[in-house]
């Protein structure tokens, strides 16, 4: 049903704007049902579709309230949270200064376009920035706290805002930027740093750039950990990935990153001594690399991930000129659609594991070479249930049913209709860390390059 959904939503739009959804299924990259949905539900005709899009929406509904029923049967939303009518629930008692995300409107829309409130305002210096170069792109066009201090509520809601994601995929984005580094009971987290303008209610709040949970190893123009300060920028590890794009007709998408993905691999592998590629990381890192070919192409062609449109993002944190975000939410789903082909499409299969030293890599033994997209959207499940409690800072591991109130409450919903075995697993992991993210004190990016 949630694929058909998609399919439906998308191709209502098929005829007005670019369907990354039906590219995908005219090449013959989607399951056969999905595909064939899909070329129903077009062909139909838009009144149809709208037709149908409703009574999926009302099933969708029905099953939601059973789901949220089932969930207050089984104890499972003791501070409250839990979703219906596609819009997450109020949290109680421990949790009841958490705002929560609402749905935003979705369609074609320039961004910042000549929204004053929303220009580019280069940071001050007390303003926090870190490894994320969307949310700090965000920051410096005021979409959230242009300070780097931020909320559960407002990060989820710019990210649709901006990038025309859907609700599901960024509270899901949000509530792991949250769990990374933030203060749970208020929401408030640092997208760089520990800032003492976020609460320690619970202990201290490290800020999202702090190693082993939301940051990992092999980021796309973060160095890793070992090597020195995680939440900088690096030019010359994006200039690499440009080469890279540069034999793809200039195109920062899968066949660029299936290439890159594994070249970085390998490379932290063999000099990395402390290279952690574990359950986390294939999430993150897969994840990440879809985003920007799906979340930074200008929403008028929303299959060109060139330079023009992804550099701005990197090298000057500041959204591109005439661009606009995305005319169609992107789900959870798509995104467990675009990691598996991901994951099949790249050269070499990268192993998840950790370097116990150089020339020591131990494997997990989990199998990654062929997972389908409902599995690949479940391995972003697990990556948070069953792989939290190993990642939490001290604080939050010893606050362990707060934080499953939260996950329960504001995450576990999203993948109900994917029949997911969250919490089946033990951690693959722990890497529960003190050691807090830094924030560049040169926080201005101008041409990749740091002004003081």
């Amino acid at each position: 049903m949630k694929s058909f959904t998609i399919a439906l939503s998308l191709a209502a739009t098929a005829m007005a704007s670019p369907c990354p959804y039906g590219q995908l299924a005219e090449r013959g990259a989607l399951p056969e049902t999905e595909a064939k949905n899909f070329f129903v539900a077009r062909a139909e005709g838009e009144a149809a579709v709208e037709q149908q899009m409703a009574a999926v929406k009302r099933a969708e509904h029905e099953a939601q309230a059973k789901y949220y029923k089932r969930q207050l049967d089984l104890g499972e939303l003791p501070l409250g949270g839990g979703l219906l009518d596609g819009v997450l629930q109020s949290f109680s008692g421990a949790l009841e200064l958490l705002d929560v995300p609402t749905p935003q409107p979705f369609g074609l829309q320039e961004i910042p376009g000549d929204d004053k409130a929303h220009r580019y305002i280069k940071p001050k210096k007390s303003a926090v920035r870190g490894m994320c170069p969307t949310l700090n792109t965000m920051a410096n066009h005021g979409y959230i706290d242009r300070s780097g201090i931020t909320t559960f509520a407002e990060a989820a809601n710019a990210c649709q805002i901006t990038l025309g994601f859907g609700y599901d995929t960024c509270v899901f984005l949000s509530a792991l930027g949250l769990l990374a580094g933030g203060d749970l009971p208020t929401g408030k987290y640092s997208i760089g740093g520990a800032d003492a303008r976020v609460p320690n209610t619970l202990g201290p709040s490290l800020g999202i750039s702090r190693h082993g949970f939301f940051e990992v190893d092999n980021s796309i123009s973060r160095i890793d950990s070992y090597f020195g300060n995680q939440a900088d920028f690096n030019l010359d590890r994006f200039n690499r990935l440009v080469s890279i794009a540069d034999k793809y007709n200039g195109q920062f998408g899968n066949s660029a990153f299936a290439e890159e993905r594994v070249l970085l691999y390998n490379e932290a592998k063999n000099n990395n001594p402390q290279f952690n590629a574990g359950v986390r990381w294939l999430a993150v890192t897969t994840a990440e690399r879809v985003f920007i070919f799906r979340a930074l192409p200008n929403g008028t062609d929303e299959t060109n991930a060139n330079y023009a449109n992804v550099a701005p993002f990197y090298v000057n944190e500041t959204f591109p000129r005439d661009w606009f975000r995305r005319s169609t939410p992107y789900s959870l789903a798509n995104t467990g659609t675009d990691i598996a082909t991901l994951l099949a499409t790249s050269g070499e299969l990268t192993v998840p594991g950790t370097n116990e030293g150089l020339n020591n890599f131990v494997p997990l033994g989990l199998d990654i070479g062929a997972l389908s997209p409902q599995e690949a959207t479940c391995f972003l499940a697990q990556a948070v249930f069953d792989e939290t409690p190993g990642f939490l800072a001290p604080a939050l591991a010893d606050n362990i049913d707060l934080v499953n109130a939260f996950l329960n409450g504001a995450l576990k919903p999203f993948f109900a209709s994917f029949n997911c075995a969250i919490g089946d697993n033990t951690p693959f992991a722990n890497e529960t860390s003190t050691l807090a993210g830094p924030s560049v004190e040169c926080n201005v990016l101008v041409n990749g390059v740091y002004q003081c």
